[in-house]
């Protein structure tokens, strides 16, 4: 007898003991007491490190599943106080995502930002090989929180994104770090979250003025630019396309981003004007073809100039080859805004001499030139004068150009002048009856100067 009441009371108190150490509360208190062992020794011992990281994985998954976001809390700071001691495991990062995406699929926001936040002990204490894995992953949740509308949760991962840049200077980091930023934006683009995109731009632009201007991340910041600059211009989103375009352009004016850079964002532009040309009912039609004419006017080079008129030209010609040149004029504006600011430019400087810009300048009136020809042969019956005299009336109605009516005049009627010279054996050259042909437009002095430099005789 004394035997059985002796067995059933031992079973009583490892019952009871059993019972009491599945309590949350006792558990956190011994891995508390587990990790202040650990930390205090000289050598970490692997096997009680690895076992008290499961510990607390378990508590965190328990936490989640039942709700407790106090007791969630809680684990995800054990959790940050272990990886802040160097307990992290191989496959760290994906344990901690997995642990944020049940904080989501619990509707558990505030604790998955609170975990998002583990990353960065974690960065302090891998190696630079292992970072770029940790990158993918705060990338993977960035885009998973803007699909379940948490954008908070988005820009936390950034900042962590971003914060691992400065954590080690190495190409494949970078190389990771820009992935991350470019799908990120991609679905903030997607979901319409301007502001993500803003933070981003904003971060971005910071990290790049501290670089050398011969550094890759020039060239790997400006993958990510383009490919939201095609996204945008697919979506027909008009109302992304001025923030990208003008962040771009203040870039290049605070020579952020290098020379070579630049001349990689025309070349993209190009073909995605190319592209846009062709579509009607686009939103965004031109603002690529006026983004890369005023990159090359900074880059200064000779080749990316020509590179950026071709494209524009040759985008104009496709819309105008499709459509009418009222319907195109979007399309076609960028070439003759873009010939008004170097001959206003020109004209106001006085007697100091711009190559750079008059070459620009000669280029772009051939190219222009060349347009006026390519619309007067879909009809026999107009002529330069006409075609210049509707892009006139169509330029001063443009909301951008408001007060700007006289250079606008005086660039056309320059325009007719110059086609005059070079076909001034053809009669039909007259430019009677039209709105551009002003007297007095081009004064005395811009005639002397415009004779110097070639375009009137």
């Amino acid at each position: 007898m004394a035997v059985w009441l002796l067995i059933v009371l031992t079973g009583i108190v490892l019952a009871a003991w059993w019972f009491y150490t599945r309590r949350l509360d006792w558990q956190f208190r011994h891995i508390a007491s587990q990790l202040s062992g650990i930390t205090r020794e000289r050598q970490m011992n692997a096997a009680a490190a690895k076992r008290v990281m499961r510990q607390i994985y378990k508590v965190l998954k328990a936490s989640l599943i039942a709700g407790k976001a106090d007791n969630a809390y809680r684990a995800f700071d054990m959790l940050k106080l272990a990886l802040g001691h160097g307990l992290g495991r191989a496959g760290e990062p994906v344990r901690i995502t997995a642990a944020i995406y049940l904080a989501l699929r619990s509707n558990q926001p505030d604790a998955a930002g609170h975990g998002i936040d583990a990353f960065r002990p974690l960065l302090k204490n891998v190696t630079t090989t292992e970072i770029p894995a940790v990158v993918e992953q705060l990338g993977l949740i960035a885009v998973i929180s803007l699909k379940q509308r948490h954008n908070f949760l988005a820009a936390r991962a950034v900042e962590v994104i971003f914060a691992s840049l400065y954590t080690a200077q190495d190409a494949g980091v970078r190389m990771a770090v820009m992935r991350a930023l470019k799908l990120t934006g991609l679905t903030a683009l997607r979901r319409g979250d301007a502001g993500l995109i803003r933070e981003i731009q904003a971060k971005l632009a910071g990290w790049l003025a501290a670089e050398p201007l011969d550094s890759m991340a020039h060239e790997q910041a400006v993958g990510v630019l383009t490919a939201w600059l095609l996204r945008v211009v697919k979506a027909g989103d008009a109302c992304m396309i001025d923030p990208l375009t003008d962040y771009i352009r203040q870039l290049a004016e605070k020579k952020v981003l290098s020379d070579n850079a630049l001349a990689s964002i025309v070349a993209e532009c190009n073909h995605i004007a190319g592209m846009d040309s062709l579509n009607p009912f686009s939103q965004v039609a031109g603002a690529i073809s006026m983004l890369s004419l005023d990159l090359a006017v900074q880059v200064r080079g000779n080749d990316t100039w020509r590179q950026a008129v071709d494209g524009a030209g040759q985008a104009a010609r496709l819309a105008v080859a499709q459509r009418s040149l009222a319907e195109s004029f979007d399309i076609v504006y960028p070439l003759f805004e873009a010939g008004r600011r170097l001959l206003t430019a020109e004209l106001n400087s006085g007697p100091v001499s711009d190559l750079f810009r008059q070459q620009a300048l000669y280029t772009l009136m051939r190219e222009c030139l060349q347009l006026v020809e390519f619309v007067s042969r879909q009809s026999f019956t107009t002529t330069a004068a006409d075609i210049i005299d509707q892009l006139y009336l169509d330029w001063i109605k443009r909301p951008a150009n408001a007060g700007q009516q006289k250079s606008i005049k005086k660039f056309c009627q320059l325009l007719f002048l110059y086609c005059t010279r070079l076909k001034r054996r053809q009669k039909r050259l007259t430019a009677d009856g039209s709105s551009f042909n002003a007297p007095n437009t081009i004064t005395l002095s811009n005639r002397e100067r415009l004779t110097q430099l070639g375009y009137l005789f």
